[in-house]
Parts: structure tokens; sequence; C-alpha cells
């Protein structure tokens, strides 16, 4: 995982931590959040993946549950510090005319990134997103896309997808959505600048990380919108 990504990703797991006030060792809150920072902590660093690990392992145990909390919670601070000094600030990733490749790379990290599901918006998206983005994605990453435009082409597309993975895929479509925005995960968001389909080809582009913030109310929105799409 790239640098900049695994940064976003963490800086988005840090920004949803449950209160673990309310731990118990059934909380399937702060079972998955704790497995989701593992996963990524494992990426940044495998020593301290393991003492991460050891943290979550012990932390049933009442007897130095705070201890083994702090742990996990210093050791995502600490990957977020150094990844910091890896990746200097950019308020977004731009692209220039013509840099169709970097761009293709750079969105190709953000997908491959994703370790339960994909969510994108873009009314004007393809059959080139399978292509180009999903096709080998594992089989247990559900994906949705929300369209407006090239129905019929992105139909015929999805139909073998699912022909081939099974019904990982969905895809509806509804008149009034303009943006395009990527959701990994349910927790990490980025916005893109043009249509997948045609980014950086003939204009200046961009893809940059929402803030952790906003993320969640942002997911909520168009949750509420595909629930009120038409299936593809």
């Amino acid at each position: 995982m790239e640098p900049e990504i695994l940064l976003a990703n963490l800086r988005a797991l840090l920004e949803r931590m449950p209160n673990f006030e309310e731990y118990s060792p059934y909380s399937q809150e702060h079972l998955l959040w704790l497995g989701q920072g593992y996963a990524l902590i494992q990426r940044w660093s495998s020593t301290e993946a393991t003492s991460y690990k050891l943290s979550c392992d012990f932390m049933p145990m009442e007897i130095n549950r705070t201890t083994n909390i702090s742990n996990v919670i210093g050791i995502i601070h600490r990957a977020i510090a150094d990844l910091e000094i890896q990746v200097p600030e950019k308020g977004k990733v731009a692209f220039a005319a013509g840099e169709v490749y970097d761009f293709f790379k750079e969105l190709n990290s953000v997908i491959a990134s994703a370790e339960i599901s994909i969510f994108i918006i873009d009314p004007y998206l393809d059959h080139t997103v399978f292509d180009h983005y999903v096709v080998s994605k594992k089989i247990d990453v559900t994906v949705r896309f929300l369209i407006n435009k090239n129905k019929d082409n992105l139909r015929a597309a999805a139909e073998k997808y699912r022909s081939q993975y099974g019904e990982i895929l969905e895809v509806r479509s509804n008149r009034k959505i303009h943006d395009r925005v990527i959701f990994i995960d349910d927790f990490a968001c980025w916005v893109v600048g043009q249509s997948i389909k045609d980014a950086a080809k003939a204009k200046p582009t961009y893809l940059s990380p929402l803030a952790p913030d906003v993320v969640s109310v942002k997911l909520q929105e168009y949750n509420e919108i595909w629930g009120r799409s038409n299936e593809i």
C-alpha cells in the first residue's frame, strides 16, 4: 500500500475510534476497529504489528487493559507521525492534462487498499472501470457503483463480472448525482476532479482524500441516495 494511502486510512481509523470505556470482549464495534487497525499497522511495520496484536490479544483481560488500549492507540499515532514525515502534506494530488498513467496508478493504489468494500459514485462511470481498477479484487470485497449515464454499457460488463465473481457487485443509477467520490471500507473517502473514465486525458484533474471527520456524514448522505436509486 502506498504511504499516502496508508496515511489517509490510518487518520480515518483514528477519527472513528470507538469509546474504549465501553469496551467488551464481545463488542463487534471494537473487534472490527481493532482488526482493521492491525491490518493497516501490518502494512506499516511488522514489528509494531506484533506488539499491536499482543495488546489486542490480552485486552479481554481486565488486568492491564488500560495499558493495552494505550499501546494500541500509541502505535497508531506513531505510524501516522512516521508516515507524515514520509509523505509531505498536500492539499490534493494533482494531475496535468495527459498524465493518464499517473492518475491510473494513484487511483489503482486507492482501490487496491480495500479490504471490505468499494463504493464509487461517478455519473459517467463505464465498463472501463472493470478493466483498469476492480477486475482483480478479492472476491470478499463488495463493490457498489452509483451512476447516471452509460447504463447499458455498464450493465453488460457488470453481468459478466457477476458471472465470474458472484453477487458481490451492485450497480444503481440516480439522475441527481454529480460528484465523483470513492469510499474505501466505509471509512476512507477520496474525491476525484473528473469522471474516472476521462480523468487527466484532456484536462487537469485531482485525487484528494476527504478529511476523516466528515467521511461518515458524506457516506450517510450517499447511502441514503443509494437507497432511493434504481437497480441496474
